[in-house]
């Protein structure tokens, strides 16, 4: 579907399927987590967070707060839309498509997601920040030689 007839469907949601629904918000992994993955050499099965193990005790105390603050601006956008949502459905009848609905949850779960993820970092930051010998360890780890 081109932008265009998407833009047409969501004028007129009628006739759209869930299956007309561009890919995106609840689908593969959140920019978050490819940015990580980046960082960490691409490795799928990285260490947790072990791309931030090697920083100082203060960088990583400022990647927990940092990450700390993000993963609480996502519970406030989760809130906001829960909200948003709950005032739209209240009405008799409700006034939200189906497109949005749908659009709605998947941004929802990108949340949900996005906060775990930013919860996560930044609790093993102050777990490296708290235990620098388990940092050590981690930031130390060579991955097995890859045979071919």
């Amino acid at each position: 579907m081109t932008n265009p007839e998407l833009r047409q469907a969501f004028d007129k949601p009628a006739g759209l399927t869930f299956a007309d629904i561009p890919p995106g918000l609840a689908e593969g992994p959140t920019p978050l987590e490819t940015l990580l993955n980046l960082l960490q050499g691409g490795s799928a099965c990285a260490l947790a967070d072990s791309g931030i193990a090697a920083c100082d005790p203060h960088t990583l105390d400022r990647i927990s707060a940092a990450a700390q603050l993000e993963s609480d601006d996502c519970l406030d956008r989760i809130h906001c839309l829960l909200e948003l949502l709950h005032a739209s459905l209240a009405t008799d009848p409700p006034t939200l498509s189906h497109i949005t609905l749908t659009g709605t949850l998947r941004h929802l779960t990108r949340l949900l997601t996005d906060h775990q993820r930013w919860h996560a970092l930044a609790d093993n930051a102050a777990y490296y920040r708290d235990h620098p010998q388990v940092a050590s360890k981690i930031s130390n780890y060579q991955k097995p030689a890859q045979t071919q």
